[in-house]
């Protein structure tokens, strides 16, 4: 069994710099980082005496959530993605 490279980018969240690594495109993971850091901000806004390890553990809590409402979603159409096959494609 292969192992897929691992793609590795440096990324700031909150001031910090932080090298992380995964099969994902460099893109993705800035992209990923780039949302985990907004949300911090918009969570630590307005909010001076919130540690930054809650405003973190905040923000997995919203992600999570955030990722099982998109789980929910899905499932409630679970057989229109697969009927369609070749539908998309334009002729």
């Amino acid at each position: 069994m292969e192992d897929k490279p691992k793609n590795r980018v440096t990324v700031t969240i909150m001031g910090e710099d932080y090298i992380i690594k995964g099969p994902s495109s460099p893109r993705e993971m800035e992209q990923a980082a780039a949302h985990v850091d907004q949300m911090m901000r918009i969570l630590a806004a307005g909010k001076s005496g919130i540690s930054r390890y809650k405003i973190a553990v905040l923000t997995a809590i919203n992600l999570a959530d955030e990722l099982l409402r998109l789980k929910q979603q899905l499932r409630r159409y679970p057989d229109e993605n697969r009927e369609r096959g070749d539908e998309d494609e334009l002729v």
